[in-house]
């Protein structure tokens, strides 16, 4: 009995000791499962922490410049904002109409400077081409005395011969009363024809340098008066001249003056474009009106939509032909008034 009891404790007591081991077992895997996670979490954890750390502190610095450089131009546009509030449309639109006018009316006041200059430019022009034609006759009267002159030495000269030819003639008729023979006389009959017929021959050329110089001396005549009307309306071109420079100087500078105020109304684009288009037009316009529907410059028709964009005066319309800048009733009214 004794033997079984101790048999049996020994069998209890393995028995717990075996759960003990396993239960020591299970309990050490429980503790190295707890502990090894921690572990293993927690270094990852240390080192993925700094790395988004480093990541975000990349990205804000990078934001940090980004926005550094992005501030200044933004510091500066709402000055430009603060300067232009919010009803920029009505200024725009009245500016626009403001420099249409000044346009048009910079336009007028150049169209009379060049009237002006015109007017004056042609007479020096006028005076220029009578003084050369003044030159051109006195050198032609010049030229028709040299040949009157000539006509008359080559008449004396035929006269001379006339007369030595007639001494010629003379001697020969005296020669032929004192001929020995019908030979001599034939010979001498012969020369006083030749000689006969020389003289005949130098007063044909006498009749018809004669008939020449009285053409001469018509055309000197001719040249002579018409000399004299240009001589007088030379002077006549001088004095309107210069009384023309004395009574539009004070008009032209006025124009001037105004023409400057003009072009500090408008854009230098626009101004640049204004002259452009006016040296290459003929008639020197560049800011035209509608009329009957068509360009006041080269009169092609304007379509309903330019015109009515033409006539809110919100931007500047340009004829699609000509380029001319275009303007309708409205701002030639304010011109007017």
């Amino acid at each position: 009995m004794a033997k079984k009891e101790n048999k049996e404790v020994a069998e209890v007591t393995e028995v717990t000791e075996v759960e003990e081991v396993k239960e020591a077992k299970k309990a050490a895997k429980k503790t190295t499962k707890v502990t090894a996670e921690p572990e293993v979490e927690a270094e990852p954890a240390e080192e993925k922490k700094p790395k988004k750390a480093s990541k975000k502190t990349v990205k804000t610095e990078a934001e940090a410049e980004v926005k550094e450089e992005v501030v200044a131009p933004k510091e500066e546009t709402p000055a430009v904002k603060e300067e232009a509030p919010k009803p920029v449309e009505d200024s725009v639109e009245v500016s626009v109409e403001q420099k249409l006018v000044a346009l048009y009316t910079l336009q007028q006041v150049d169209s009379k400077i060049d009237e002006i200059r015109a007017y004056r430019g042609n007479l020096p022009l006028e005076i220029q081409d009578m003084e050369d034609e003044i030159a051109g006759l006195e050198t032609r009267i010049e030229n028709f005395k040299e040949e009157s002159k000539k006509h008359q030495k080559d008449i004396t000269d035929y006269r001379i011969k006339i007369k030595e030819t007639e001494a010629l003639i003379k001697k020969y008729e005296e020669q032929q009363n004192n001929v020995r023979n019908n030979r001599e006389y034939d010979s001498l009959t012969k020369e006083i024809e030749y000689q006969q017929l020389d003289v005949q021959l130098s007063e044909k050329r006498i009749k018809e340098i004669t008939a020449k110089d009285n053409e001469v001396a018509a055309k000197v005549a001719e040249a002579q008066s018409r000399l004299a009307e240009l001589q007088t309306s030379l002077k006549e071109k001088k004095d309107e001249l210069q009384s023309l420079v004395e009574g539009t100087e004070k008009e032209e500078e006025q124009l001037l003056q105004r023409s400057a105020e003009c072009e500090k109304l408008v854009e230098d684009r626009l101004l640049v474009a204004y002259k452009r288009i006016r040296k290459n037009a003929r008639n020197g316009l560049a800011v035209v009106g509608i009329f009957d529907e068509a360009c006041g410059g080269c009169f092609n028709r304007i379509p309903p939509q330019h015109q009515l964009d033409i006539c809110t005066h919100k931007k500047i319309i340009v004829c699609e032909y000509c380029g001319r800048i275009l303007v309708d009733k409205g701002i030639i009214a304010q011109y007017n008034a």
